[in-house]
């Protein structure tokens, strides 16, 4: 895993990995030092590597990675078992739901009250969601650069989150 001109100071986190092993370690790292409440809001195209990032994550939070797949059928997976409760949303379907359906669409599937709540919330396809801002959020866009190698720029916004900006650093 790479890295460019790094400082101490706050502010967006941008890096290449090299193949889903790279990709999953980093998600595993966030994890390990997101607190309670936090939402990963996950974007960039069809096989940019967001499910591998989000095995990474389950994995930082003690969920066996192999049970995580996209919930693209069934829109969110709630995953108890780890330091802190885990829940996986895909909202790739989302993408045709008018604006004006789409708040009440998202909170019938309960991902209202899973950003609500004290879990890890993972928002697979992020630009469909249609709400207000998580209090506390770290926006990853993953792009395809070439075969395994992808850039990821990481965005850390709201209280709390500076370990896991560190940990997301090369």
């Amino acid at each position: 895993m790479t890295g460019g001109a790094e400082s101490a100071s706050p502010g967006p986190v941008h890096l290449t990995t090299h193949g889903e092993e790279e990709t999953e370690a980093l998600g595993r790292r966030l994890a390990a030092a997101l607190p309670p409440g936090t939402v990963i809001a996950l974007s960039g195209p069809l096989g940019a590597g967001k499910t591998v990032f989000a095995r990474g994550v389950a994995a930082g939070l003690g969920i066996d990675p192999a049970e995580v797949t996209s919930p693209t059928f069934v829109y969110l997976v709630d995953y108890p078992e780890g330091r802190v409760p885990f829940v996986h949303a895909d909202l790739y379907r989302f993408g045709d739901v008018p604006a004006e359906f789409a708040e009440a669409a998202l909170e019938s599937i309960g991902l209202d009250a899973a950003i609500a709540s004290d879990a890890i919330t993972l928002v697979e396809w992020w630009p469909y969601f249609h709400g207000a801002e998580p209090e506390r959020l770290v926006d990853v866009e993953l792009a395809v650069e070439s075969g395994d190698v992808r850039s990821i720029h990481l965005d850390f916004r709201g209280p709390g989150l500076d370990a896991a900006r560190r940990s997301a650093r090369p």
